[in-house]
């Protein structure tokens, strides 16, 4: 395929290059992407193979904990969350029979 009549070379060689480049650009960023995987699996294996000092249970029983402690944690935000609506809703319920007695009051006050 030639380029058309009166195409300056530079014209031509940027048009060459251009597919070229972000070829490059794509296997680049590929590559960097391959080589998280391959370190995330190398972390992994070495949690799985347990190629440290600690013995596996002592492993699993310091991420057990850390994880219960996380529920737990979890847990009291979520009653203290609760508890602080239900004493809204208390207060909310008290004040509407407050005034709904006012009311009364003030009709039979008339």
């Amino acid at each position: 395929m030639n380029p058309p009549a009166g195409t300056p070379l530079w014209a031509v060689i940027l048009i060459a290059v251009v597919p070229s480049l972000a070829m490059v650009i794509v296997a680049v960023i590929q590559s960097r992407q391959i080589r998280g995987l391959r370190d995330q699996q190398s972390a992994t294996k070495w949690e799985i193979t347990n190629d440290h000092q600690a013995p596996l249970r002592v492993d699993m029983d310091e991420k057990h904990e850390k994880v219960m402690d996380a529920i737990d944690a979890l847990r009291d935000d979520m009653n203290g969350e609760f508890k602080t609506v239900n004493e809204r809703v208390a207060n909310a319920e008290r004040e509407h029979l407050e005034l709904r007695e006012d009311i009364r009051e003030l009709r039979r006050h008339r």
